[in-house]
């Protein structure tokens, strides 16, 4: 493989050509001569369709109209011999979802007639997100190339799961999330609706759950049957999770005899991390609770799985009730491992009877536990290796945290099984998938798009598609064009910068501001919360949050100094880069004057000015690089270190470019 600068090379060059754009890259594309010309007299029919793939086929009618333009008038379910025409087959009318459900299709495109053909209608779902990406034009022409493709997943278990408990994230912003997981063949919406910060939905038998255990917001039983049926109706199974019996705070605020400490007294967590209440193990009362408040869900929720946490428990709790030690003696249970364990076994026996499958983190795994039982991974491919070893469905989750901002090539290369590794036939069979996980400490709703996606398109491409058929290069290549067909769904992972920027720097233009901040980046990892103790309350209006996740500007500069500097400062192409840095000093003289302006900005004007007399620097540099005294020269790399690790959560990346005009 090229250079990752290669990579986006491609970015700045990428064709629009139907083979390029699909994503998830089908797993068979043969494309041929001529083209299907698609015109307002074109009509769409299906063959033994049903209610629901009619809703689906009305949608998709409407979405190609707003991406072309041409208003199609005929909308048959009758068969029609028509050459004009767009047909979609399905052989069963399946609207069930379940693990493994048949998401296969077939595309025929001839230069008379499309044919979708799928074996249930969640196939004709996926295929019809397909024919969207292969929608083309030229000038006046809207056209489809002659295509045939057979497509099919690779992985049952394609999630994305986000956490609204940490930072409310309202129901608009989930369905639109949803549309968004549609258009990728993503089928796994989980939620993760209790913490520590809240408890995020109605419970009519224990009112005080909602009413206590959050800051006002939580989700209704009509709004949760919407948000399923939302998703159902795009393919889409919904998972709740109620993280038991760690991270229990909000369980305990209004019901505090559940959890471990006597007589204790809980409010809502407004930091993050690892807190102490716990359920009570060793009471029958726990368990009656427990099987009234599942009996509640089970009936709201129709999916087989539910989610029980299980994670990072740290049992400080179970340590300090004597009740409790006392009852691990009787039970025979020498560790809280052991008791994490017996609690566990009480909660699928009551899912059990409920019809339901238990899946849980890695905490709740251990030797002897029904095979049914799901494992989803946050430690690593060695603990979900030796899961699917032992003989239990594993997800792999680890590696897709979101919240890591890290780059779109680190999370799409992630792959579940990658091709060394020792696992046999049947073991890989355990492996279902993998979630990428939007934790969200640092993201409210206005921000949420802009961490889950596009990177979220990536790993639905490594979870869909084969590992033959997974590219690097070719992912980059088509990443600003799926990444617009996201926001047409109503995602706003590009558009919310404007209005943020604008709000935090009190209302001032900001668009001559935008080219200085595309060369920021949020800190990987978790290094943010070195810098703030966050908590629940603080606004997410920073610069840092206006920043989108990998910067590609910064990239395509890197890649010209890469490729055209024969030495340090001469460059066949040093008009293109002279222009670029010129424009990026404006840029950013444009962002000192409204950091001024604005305490949310001025926390970056150190760095605005660094970057901006780096710059400077490199202008001349690449201008007269045998002028340029030595003085200056070491100026640079002394900025160029400083900028690297100037403490501050967003930092300058361009900096790996600049340094190369001065290093060759």
């Amino acid at each position: 493989m090229r250079s990752l600068s290669t990579i986006f090379l491609l970015i700045v060059s990428f064709t629009l050509s139907a083979q390029n754009n699909l994503l998830p890259q089908p797993k068979e594309v043969k494309i041929s001569t001529g083209t299907f010309q698609l015109n307002s007299k074109t009509i769409i029919h299906l063959t033994n369709g049903s209610e629901s793939l009619n809703n689906y086929v009305n949608r998709f009618i409407n979405r190609l109209q707003n991406k072309t333009g041409l208003f199609l008038k005929k909308h048959s379910i009758q068969d029609t011999s028509s050459n004009n025409c767009i047909s979609i087959q399905v052989s069963n009318q399946i609207d069930s979802l379940y693990l493994g459900m048949d998401e296969s299709y077939t595309i025929k495109i001839q230069t008379q007639s499309i044919k979708l053909i799928a074996n249930s209608n969640i196939g004709a779902y996926r295929g019809l997100e397909t024919l969207l990406q292969l929608t083309k034009s030229k000038g006046k022409n809207i056209y489809f190339r002659n295509t045939t493709i057979n497509d099919a997943p690779r992985f049952p278990w394609r999630g994305l799961m986000i956490d609204v408990c940490r930072h409310w994230v309202p129901e608009h912003v989930i369905k639109r999330n949803i549309d968004a997981m549609a258009l990728v063949k993503m089928n796994v919406l989980h939620l993760h609706l209790t913490e520590d910060q809240a408890f995020r939905i109605e419970c009519k038998t224990y009112p005080k759950l909602h009413l206590e255990g959050n800051d006002g917001n939580y989700y209704t039983h009509q709004q949760i049957k919407s948000i399923i049926k939302y998703a159902n109706d795009r393919g889409i199974r919904v998972i709740p999770e109620f993280d038991i019996p760690g991270h229990a705070t909000s369980w305990a605020v209004g019901y505090p005899e559940l959890a471990s400490q006597k007589n204790g007294s809980y409010t809502l967590e407004t930091k993050y991390g690892v807190f102490t209440p716990t359920l009570d193990p060793s009471k029958e009362e726990t368990y009656n609770f427990l099987t009234i408040f599942f009996t509640e869900m089970a009936q709201l929720f129709p999916d087989t799985y539910m989610h029980i946490g299980g994670d990072e428990n740290n049992g400080k709790q179970w340590d300090n009730n004597s009740k409790i030690q006392k009852f691990m003696n009787v039970k025979d249970l020498e560790t809280n491992h052991d008791l994490q364990a017996y609690f566990n076994g009480r909660v699928l026996s009551i899912l059990t009877q409920l019809n339901k499958k238990m899946i849980g983190w890695d905490e709740i795994y251990e030797a002897n536990i029904p095979k049914e039982i799901a494992i989803q991974s946050w430690r690593g491919k060695e603990s979900l290796y030796q899961i699917a070893k032992d003989g239990y469905p594993g997800i792999l989750s680890n590696g897709f945290y979101l919240d890591k901002v890290y780059s779109t090539k680190r999370y799409y290369e992630n792959d579940p099984l990658p091709v060394d590794n020792k696992l046999t036939e049947v073991e890989k069979k355990n492996i279902l998938g993998g979630e990428a996980t939007m934790w969200s400490e640092l993201v409210n709703e206005r921000t949420i798009d802009s961490r889950i996606w596009p990177v979220t398109a990536a790993i639905a491409e490594r979870l869909w598609s084969s590992t033959e058929n997974c590219n690097t290069e070719k992912l980059y290549s088509k990443l600003p064009y799926i990444s617009s067909q996201l926001e047409s769904v109503g995602l706003q992972h590009l558009s919310y910068r404007t209005p943020l920027l604008k709000q935090i720097s009190n209302l001032n233009d900001v668009s001559d501001i935008l080219d200085f901040v595309n060369l920021l980046e949020p800190l990987k990892g978790y290094k943010r919360h070195r810098f703030i103790t966050y908590k629940t309350h603080y606004p997410l209006s920073r610069l840092v949050d206006a920043c989108y996740t990998e910067s590609y500007t910064s990239k395509n500069f890197e890649l010209l100094a890469k490729t055209n500097c024969v030495q340090s400062g001469v460059c066949r192409n040093r008009d293109k880069i002279k222009t670029k840095l010129k424009q990026w000093i404006k840029s950013t003289e444009a962002f000192i004057k409204v950091a001024d302006q604005s305490i949310a900005l001025s926390e970056a004007k150190p760095i605005a000015y660094k970057a901006l007399e780096l710059m400077e620097l490199s202008w001349a540099q690449v201008n007269s690089p045998t002028e340029i005294s030595v003085t200056k020269k070491e100026r640079a790399k002394i900025l160029i270190s400083e900028l690297r690790n100037y403490k501050l959560d967003c930092k300058f990346v361009a900096v790996d470019g600049i340094e190369l005009l001065f290093n060759k």
